[in-house]
Parts: structure tokens; sequence; C-alpha cells
């Protein structure tokens, strides 16, 4: 398990390599699609969060003129990250500054979870235009009063747009306490990676989840 990189649950945007590149042309994927990031397989919409942990990212800015662009990197390399909130880094620029500054490194809200149907652990993840639905899913999670994986929610998507164009961002809902099996099958994922310290995501990105399009 330490050498496991867990795939992620990818929100397809109009500029996404799954939809611009030649290679992914037989998949017929469409903006707003959600899909495994390893395989490229669509993912149900129904799932279930087994573990919660956050972690931050620095993206290099785009331009040379924007807050945070480094030149020792390409526009939209990792800089660094981390997933300590104690992090000097974190502390530094995964946070607003003292007159409002935005934060130049990006905080993700991430759930392992078991999607029904879908042998490996799929993390989904929030961040940026999305943040506010992790938020939500966090306080559905704490309000019921039960293991996190007792309850089952649904995937939405939603199109939105503000003057950079228009993206996608994830949205959550309950649907109920999950069944018998697909809870056993949750509880022994947790059971594997619960004491894991550092779980890997796989390959975000700053065009996923209309990050790239964020206010901040």
């Amino acid at each position: 398990k330490e050498d496991l990189i867990i795939p992620r649950a990818k929100l397809l945007q109009f500029l996404s390599p799954e939809i611009v590149e030649e290679q992914f042309k037989d998949k017929n994927f469409r903006p707003g699609e959600v899909i495994n990031s390893v395989t490229k397989e669509r993912l149900p919409i129904e799932f279930i969060p087994v573990i919660y942990f956050v972690h931050w990212i620095r993206f290099n800015a785009r331009k040379t003129g924007d807050p945070g662009y480094d030149a020792n990197f390409a526009a939209g390399d990792v800089i660094w990250m981390s997933n300590d909130p104690l992090d000097e880094r974190v502390q530094r620029e995964g946070a607003f500054g003292q007159n409002g500054e935005p934060p130049i490194a990006t905080k993700f809200m991430n759930f392992l979870s078991y999607f029904p149907g879908v042998e490996m652990p799929i993390v989904v993840s929030f961040s940026k235009m999305s943040y506010k639905t992790g938020r939500q899913l966090v306080s559905l999670a704490q309000y019921a009063n039960t293991d996190l994986f007792a309850r089952k929610y649904k995937l939405g998507v939603k199109q939105e747009s503000n003057d950079m164009g228009n993206y996608f961002v994830l949205q959550v809902s309950t649907t109920g306490n999950a069944p018998q099996d697909e809870y056993e099958k949750a509880e022994q994922m947790w059971d594997q990676f619960h004491a894991k310290k550092d779980i890997q995501v796989h390959d975000e990105h700053p065009t996923d989840e209309g990050m790239e399009k964020a206010p901040f």
C-alpha cells in the first residue's frame, strides 16, 4: 500500500486531455463526465466515502505576470505538495495574506471512496470551485453521527460560468444508508488504508474541476 497511487474521480473539463487529445477519441468522452483517472473508465454516480484527508499543492502559475509564477518551473507544474497543515509552505502559501491576498497553493478536501462495482479505491477531491461541495459532504457526514462509510452519496455535476468561460463543478447529495454488503466492502477498505499516513493521489492538474477558472 505504501507504493500505491490511488486513482481519483476526474471531472472532465472542456480542455481536459481526454476531451482534446486524439488518443482518447474512441472513448467519446464529453465535458462534465466523471472518470477513473488511471483506467479512463466512466465511474458510477453513487459512492461511499471511507476516509477523509486533506493536502495542499502549489501549482506554478500559467502566465509570467500571474501571482506565484516561478520561472524555474513550466506553467502548471507542481512546485510542491504537502499533507501537513503545519508545513511552513502550507502556512506561508496556503492561506490568505494579511491584506486579503489569495493563497497561491491549492487545498484539496479528499475522500478515499468505494464506488460500488469498482474494485479499486477512488479518491473524490474537492478544491477551489468545488470546495464548498467538499465542506457540504463533510457536514452531511458529521451530522449523520455514524461511520463515514455507513452513508451513500450521489456524485453530481453542474455547469457554471464566469468571465473566463464555462466549467463544471462537482455536487453531492445523500442517498441514505449504505446496503450491508457495500458497507462491508467500504469497511474493508477502511481497514486497509486508515493507518496509511500519506495517501498518494493520482495526477491532479490545474485544468481539473475548473481550477484554472477559479477566482483565487
